[in-house]
């Protein structure tokens, strides 16, 4: 179970409080008392500076005065900011607040009313208020710990609606306008903790509340919202949606035992049937499925899902004996296209699909498939007709006719998810290829450690232990999960590491990089030449560049072509020609460029560490270097969405930049010098997007370099540049209130097109705070 949240509303840094005024250190308060106590307590303490979600800090601000379980409010100074917040707690807040303060605080008239917890200034040793602040979060029983007199003021004004209680009516009411209102998932989150202060919730509201999460693809929530509603309520309609929800989070036993429990209070609920055989189904339990489909066609014999279902389960419980099911396909056909009021229906398309796919029909099947796409069918529609022949094909029925057909209806499936046009899709069914692809961007893992006063210090974050689990253990869930979100297979990811893999190249450093990779490989079924790699400024040997020059990339090649393995380093680096000879000459520094086609992608890898030695540290490329990825470019496919990959970054972030010494300038000298003439040459070579890292915080532009000898309309393709934060450094390299973080690049089509959607970019991050876990912080949808 979750811990409640608790915010706090307080000054920060040392302020004169209490009676005669004194310095009092509110920070250390926080830190050292308040804090710890209210771990102890089992609760989730945030105040707004460790917020590390991007965003406006008022917004957020308000989001947790409003949405959390309870706030405390420190009102020992007269601070503004303090006493709005508060306000606006008691306001907008059903539940409500602790006040804490020094003591010999004056009081406003406004809340001398209220109970304040007083402290002394040597809060250490003030065992009276520790005990009194502990007990407080110890009772709350999810109400209002303090009462909320401006709230209670507008429920008597009946500016606001009552509780449930006193005006179940209205209070209904409120709460379904605030859902209906509601646009998007973190909207439904905070109606959700704004209901969950008030008892008994209505039925009605619930079921909307979860619906709404449902449609958000946030079944987790959906189901707490049920589990709420069940134990006031144990509604069939309840338990089947509880049993959906479960279904979704592939908990299929416990899905099973909901349908079993509403199926009790209402037997003849067909819906209920209905879902129960798909969890059988599902489960490989193929007879059970098909006697709950039996009986659902029973009940309600125009049922195209049962009926449909009932004919799937036929052949997949005698594969052998297909005959009976192929029979039911027939009738089935017949019933649909003879039912006029089925003509402009996408699901009986999509059934009249499925009936041709087994009639051995795949030109009707393709044909019926693009129908139902003109008419609007839904994405999840469509993936069910997907799944039902990977069922099919899998249990050796038509096998390599439904492989070509599920790739069709999935691709569709896509298309209508992400809002695609209906032209590209309806010639993806007639046979058009159209391959979707998923790059996993990582960079700045530092893998290493620094000496510092004698003692080896790890720069890398993660490691198995206590409290934390190795960075490719991570991974794996990480990409599986993005995987089984977007229907991609294995062979259909690329992951880009833009540098930065070590954080002082030695050979050992290079050698956990290798280990974190082959475990990829291993666990994701990835080859390597999946895997794409750059060199970053910590990749670069400084110590052996002190002793020459020409050999600061030694290490980074070694381990690049022990991990390619010989014949395919040569392959993806076909610039180089050092045989790894310690006696021969090294290939210069330009030529240390990666050229790989995956797919519809092609990927360039550049070495912007062209100059990095043990003396000068810049990030640069060259026109040299430029022109011989130019010439391996056009190697690639006419059609291939193209992909730079570099460490240093292109552009500026915005920030602030402190005032320096002497002749030192305000500048970020980070940036590729030659970043003009870079972002030049890659529109004009057809480069689509430039991935890159070095700075460990993420960025994404979309760039268009106009030239004076342009003509209108001679290009307008913009640049998209990706950059991104660290993925494993430890909280040292990162500045305050930054995460560790990667990127999910989702190609969404295999031809980049004017208006059409191209790419879904989302930013995957950890907080620094304990028991933090990789969350989705924003997501973006670029269009061609």
């Amino acid at each position: 179970m979750s811990r409640s949240r608790l915010f706090f509303i307080m000054p920060f840094g040392v302020r004169q409080a209490g009676e005669p005024p004194g310095e009092h250190d509110f920070d250390d308060f926080y830190h050292r008392l308040l804090r710890p106590l209210a771990i102890r307590e089992g609760w989730e303490p945030l105040r707004i500076d460790e917020v590390v979600t991007p965003g406006l800090v008022t917004t957020q601000a308000l989001q947790e005065i409003l949405t959390a379980d309870l706030v405390v409010a420190d009102v020992s100074s007269p601070n503004g900011n303090v006493y709005y917040e508060l306000g606006v707690r008691q306001a907008i807040a059903p539940t409500g607040t602790v006040l804490v303060a020094v003591s010999g605080t004056v009081l406003p008239f406004d809340i001398a009313n209220q109970r304040v917890l007083f402290y002394q200034k040597d809060f250490e040793n003030d065992t009276a208020f520790a005990h009194a602040f502990a007990d407080a979060l110890r009772e709350w029983d999810g109400g209002a710990t303090q009462s909320s007199p401006v709230r209670s003021a507008l429920e008597q004004l009946a500016l606001v609606a009552q509780g449930p209680q006193v005006d179940p009516a209205n209070f209904e009411r409120e709460l379904n306008l605030k859902i209906g209102r509601a646009q998007n998932h973190e909207q439904l989150i905070a109606v959700w903790h704004w209901a969950q202060k008030f008892s008994p919730l209505p039925t009605s509201g619930l079921l909307a509340l979860a619906e709404g999460f449902a449609d958000a693809n946030d079944y987790t929530q959906a189901l707490e919202v049920m589990t709420l509603a069940s134990t006031s309520n144990p509604d069939y309609e309840i338990l089947r949606m509880r049993g959906f929800y479960l279904r979704h989070l592939d908990d299929l036993e416990s899905a099973a035992e909901e349908f079993q429990r509403a199926l009790e209070l209402n037997p003849n609920d067909p819906e209920t049937l209905g879902m129960l055989g798909g969890v059988y189904k599902r489960t490989g339990n193929y007879s059970q499925a098909l006697n709950c489909y039996r009986r659902g066609v029973a009940l309600s014999p125009r049922n195209l899902y049962m009926l449909v279902n009932e004919a799937a389960l036929a052949i997949l419980e005698s594969p052998g004996n297909p005959q009976g099911g192929v029979g039911l396909y027939e009738a089935l056909l017949e019933f649909v296209s003879l039912d006029p009021r089925l003509t402009e229906d996408s699901w009986a398309s999509l059934v009249r699909a499925e009936a041709m796919f087994a009639i051995g029909d795949e030109s009707g099947f393709r044909k019926e498939l693009a129908e139902a796409q003109r008419q609007g069918a839904r994405p999840q529609d469509v993936r069910s007709v997907a799944d039902q022949l990977a069922l099919l094909g899998s249990a050796g029925y038509q096998s390599e006719m439904a492989a070509r057909l599920e790739g069709v209806a999935r691709g569709i499936a896509e298309d209508q998810r992400s809002g695609t046009q209906a032209k590209p899709a309806l010639e993806k069914a007639y046979g058009l290829s159209e391959a979707r692809r998923l790059v996993v961007h990582l960079s700045d893992p530092h893998f290493g450690s620094i000496m510092r006063d004698g003692r080896a210090i790890e720069m890398h974050r993660f490691f198995d232990g206590e409290n934390s689990v190795r960075l490719s253990a991570e991974l794996v869930v990480e990409i599986r999960r993005a995987a089984n979100a977007g229907n991609y297979k294995p062979e259909d990811i690329s992951i880009v590491v833009s540098g930065d893999l070590t954080y002082q190249a030695t050979v050992a450093e290079f050698k956990l990089v290798e280990a974190f990779l082959q475990e990829l490989c291993q666990e994701l079924s990835l080859q390597r030449q999946q895997i794409i790699l750059v060199p970053g400024n910590h990749d670069v040997d400084w110590r052996l560049a002190a002793i020459d020059v020409t050999h600061r990339f030694d290490n980074y090649l070694t381990f690049v072509r022990r991990f390619y393995g010989k014949e395919l380093f040569e392959k993806l680096f076909p610039l180089i020609a050092w045989d790894f000879d310690i006696a021969t000459d090294r290939p210069p520094a330009n030529n240390i460029v990666l050229f790989s086609v995956h797919g519809p992608l092609a990927f360039v890898g550049l070495n912007s560490c062209v100059f990095e030695t043990d003396q000068d540290h810049y990030g640069f490329v060259g026109l040299r270097q430029l022109d011989l990825a130019s010439g391996l470019l056009e190697q690639a496919p006419r059609e291939a969405i193209k992909i730079a990959v570099m460490h240093h970054h292109l552009h500026p972030f915005p920030e602030v930049l402190e005032a320096r010494e002497g002749s030192d300038v305000w500048l970020d000298l980070s940036t590729v010098r030659d970043a003009g003439i870079v972002e030049q040459r890659l529109e004009q070579l057809g480069i689509d997007v430039v991935l890159h890292g070095h700075k460990h915080k993420p960025q994404l532009r979309e760039t268009l370099v106009r030239h004076r000898m342009d003509t209108q309309g001679s290009t307008e393709r913009k640049l998209v540049v990706s950059g991104a934060g660290s993925v494993g450094v430890n909280s040292r390299e990162l500045e305050h209130s930054e995460s560790n973080h990667f990127a999910l690049v989702e190609v969404l089509r295999s031809r980049r097109e004017a208006d059409a959607e191209f790419l879904r970019v989302e930013w995957r991050e950890m907080s620094y705070l304990p028991g933090a876990n990789w969350a989705t912080q924003q997501r973006w949808v670029i269009n061609g």
